[in-house]
């Protein structure tokens, strides 16, 4: 004999893989449909953001001029800057080299009356001004060299980077829009279609392997009390009707919520094997084994009432009705089990209107 609680639900995958939109776009292109098997890393879909590829486009472009800035920066000036500066003071010590050689031959002329001291301050003036030119070409080149601090040159150097990793960051979310299958299995779910605009964060689809499933039973209220972990489950499709699965229960309802016009607890349940049958969302009639027991002695529950304030039962035996009192253990909507009272394959009375004579009734007997 055994106590059921009688209900409903629906078969669920076993943590099935759910993919999720890595940013906001629209599909371009559907690889698979729903029901589709799919293998690791197959492509499913793809997705487009012109907002990102627009930004990727002239975050590439601002890299490629920042470069140029900062090899300008970090090199130094020019070689052609550097080299004109270079020529300009060779052509400057030059003219002041022969200057001042020109000046000691007219200081030695002047030492024998042989020139004017005139002659002698025009080459000392020409010298002076020749020596001032070289400083300032030195001085120019010097400021050439130096047109760019070592905090400007790391600066340089920390924007080349920054935008380097922004058109890094940008190109993964291009590469982002490819969506794979996270591993292998059945494409059950896919709520887009093909020039959708997605969210980031959307569910895209879901993925479960084939056998991996549980049940969800929908247990009205009332009957939750009688739930309890690893009691047997019984479940049944109208789609096979000849077919009967087990499992049992692995996680009793947490909470009630409502169902319609019903107030439920989701009671989760494993399921033995690996019925591929058994598809997601798929609904079924469940029973949960609340209480069992082998070899009980049973009547139809009809067939108890109440005696005097004692449970009984009418006894048919040679032509005759006896009452007698009985002590009742399992109970369920059409069955009682008699614990003492009556024997096993006495006749008892189910229509209890029938209170003289026999017109109908059952025996008692031994139910696994």
């Amino acid at each position: 004999m055994r106590l059921v609680v009688s209900t409903n639900g629906v078969i669920e995958p076993v943590k099935p893989s759910e993919i999720y939109a890595p940013i906001d776009a629209f599909v371009t292109a559907l690889s698979k449909t729903e029901g589709a098997e799919v293998a690791p890393g197959e492509l499913l879909m793809r997705l487009e953001s012109k907002q990102i590829l627009t930004a990727l486009s002239e975050a590439k472009s601002a890299l490629l001029q920042a470069r140029l800035q900062a090899q300008s920066v970090l090199t130094g000036p020019p070689r052609e800057e550097l080299a004109a500066a270079d020529a300009a003071i060779s052509e400057a010590e030059l003219q002041l080299q022969q200057r001042r050689d020109d000046l000691s031959r007219e200081e030695e002329l002047l030492g024998r009356n042989a020139t004017t001291r005139q002659a002698v301050e025009r080459l000392q003036k020409e010298s002076r001004l020749l020596e001032l030119r070289l400083e300032d070409l030195r001085k120019k080149k010097q400021a050439l060299l130096d047109r760019h601090t070592p905090d400007q040159k790391q600066w340089e150097q920390d924007n080349v980077l920054e935008m380097a990793r922004h058109v890094e960051l940008l190109e993964d979310q291009v590469r982002a829009g490819a969506i794979h299958a996270p591993g292998s299995g059945v494409l059950y779910s896919l709520p887009v279609r093909n020039g959708s605009f997605v969210s980031r964060g959307q569910l895209l689809g879901k993925v479960y392997r084939p056998g991996r499933v549980r049940l969800r039973a929908y247990v009205d209220e009332p009957d939750l009390g009688r739930v309890a972990l690893n009691q047997s489950v019984l479940i049944e499709w109208d789609g096979l009707s000849d077919r009967r699965w087990e499992g049992s229960v692995e996680r009793p309802a947490e909470q009630v919520v409502p169902l319609g016009n019903r107030s439920i607890g989701e009671v989760i349940c494993s399921i033995k094997g690996d019925p591929k049958e058994l598809i997601p969302n798929l609904n079924v009639r469940v029973q949960i084994v609340t209480a069992e027991k082998a070899g009980a002695l049973v009547v139809p529950r009809s067939a108890i009432f109440n005696n005097g304030g004692r449970p009984s039962v009418m006894v048919f035996r040679d032509g005759r009705t006896f009452v007698k009192a009985v002590q009742p253990g399992l109970v369920t909507p059409l069955e009682a089990e008699i614990l003492q009272g009556i024997e096993e394959g006495s006749e008892v009375v189910t229509d209890l209107r029938v209170m003289t004579g026999y017109d109908g009734g059952a025996r008692s007997s031994a139910r696994d």
